[in-house]
């Protein structure tokens, strides 16, 4: 745990620090640092500072087991990230955001309570093995229900549908995306509910998604979302889940999806483009909120990929190395399509995925495959 909870902190002190190019602080921006703690940036600001500490708070306290150790670490960083932010030109230091920080460790250790969640002493894989779907899921569902903030207004509801309702449009590649992604989560998911009546529990779970959905801001259904269920769901239960090697084709259908999403619209480039060495290029500027939804996405399709490779063949590192390899092969294909950036983040996001997998449950447990959902 602890090698994990050191590197969430680097990557949070490294993409609150970028570009690094500190300069003097002027007149007055300390007095106005001080009076920061009063000025509200809004909802999807102090979400995203939220979930930044979350993961934090979540490893901190399984790697130290100290309630005041992971206060002092946490508050070191979240208010030496804003000092140090005082210095960096186009950087908004503020200390409200250590509350939102602060906030977000205590969420994250929270979740160490929940059943699902919290870790053994012991370590055995029988114990531990049911929390990386677990997690998995986790980010599938916070992907789609970003930025978690429901609405009672029902122009919002009405508008949230129209996608739906009034102009559906169906898109192959994002059929395939939202198809695949239910499929992995039919097949994880009798590692996480072992009620008898499991896909029971599963359907309602996705018609819960549906619903907040629609009355979560900034959110909608699309013919895409509700059509990629039917299919994923269909395909698992009906095909997939009914053999002994379901995940071996359901690999497969990722991987080609992660291909197909990589690549699109293709393209071509007459010449090469750029690859960025700079590690989460991408992900230090623009919406935080976006940003935090990508990584979530990522998070689950990356993670799966490997748990379904793990669970199929027990090797671990045959799973990360293949994943790394899809994810490296995409990012060279992107230098000769138009649309897309090509960088080293995904590669290396697929190692911290793996090194956090590894951590929280060092031998995934392998269950029978469900037959028809019951």
């Amino acid at each position: 745990m602890k090698p994990v909870f050191f590197v969430i902190g680097l990557l949070i002190a490294y993409g609150s620090l970028y570009p690094f190019n500190f300069h003097a602080a002027g007149a007055g921006v300390w007095a106005e640092f001080f009076a920061s703690w009063r000025a509200f940036t809004g909802r999807g600001d102090a979400l995203s500072n939220i979930l930044l500490f979350a993961p934090f708070g979540y490893f901190g306290l399984l790697a130290c087991g100290r309630k005041a150790w992971l206060i002092a670490a946490a508050l070191l960083l979240a208010v030496g990230v804003q000092v140090l932010q005082v210095y960096l030109p186009g950087r908004d230091a503020n200390l409200q955001d250590v509350f939102w920080n602060m906030l977000g460790v205590a969420f994250g250790a929270g979740l160490t309570l929940l059943p699902w969640l919290r870790l053994s002493a012991t370590g055995e894989a029988r114990e531990r093995g049911v929390s990386a779907p677990l997690l998995l899921i986790g980010c599938w569902l916070a992907y789609r229900l970003m930025p978690f903030v429901p609405s009672l207004d029902w122009q919002l509801w009405k508008d949230s549908l129209k996608p739906l309702l009034l102009h559906p449009q169906l898109s192959s590649i994002g059929l395939l995306h939202d198809a695949v992604a239910w499929a992995v989560v039919a097949c994880l998911w009798p590692q996480v509910c072992r009620h008898r009546k499991a896909g029971l529990w599963l359907l309602l779970m996705v018609g819960g998604v549906f619903a907040l959905e629609v009355v979560i801001v900034k959110n909608s259904l699309s013919a895409n979302n509700v059509l990629g269920a039917l299919l994923g769901l269909g395909l698992w239960w009906l095909w997939l889940g009914r053999g002994h090697s379901g995940r071996v084709p359901l690999a497969l259908l990722l991987m080609l999806s992660l291909l197909l999403s990589g690549l699109a619209p293709f393209q071509w480039r007459v010449a090469p483009g750029d690859l960025h060495w700079l590690p989460f290029h991408g992900f230090l500027g623009g919406s935080m909120m976006i940003n935090v939804s990508v990584l979530f996405e990522k998070g689950f399709f990356y993670g799966a990929l490997i748990l379904l490779l793990y669970q199929e063949n027990r090797r671990f590192g045959f799973a990360v190395l293949t994943t790394f390899l899809l994810t490296l092969f995409i990012e060279i294909g992107q230098l000769f399509v138009h649309g897309h950036t090509a960088e080293i983040t995904d590669p290396l996001l697929v190692l911290l995925i793996a090194m956090a997998l590894k951590a929280v449950a060092a031998e995934p447990q392998v269950r029978p495959l469900p037959r028809g959902g019951r």
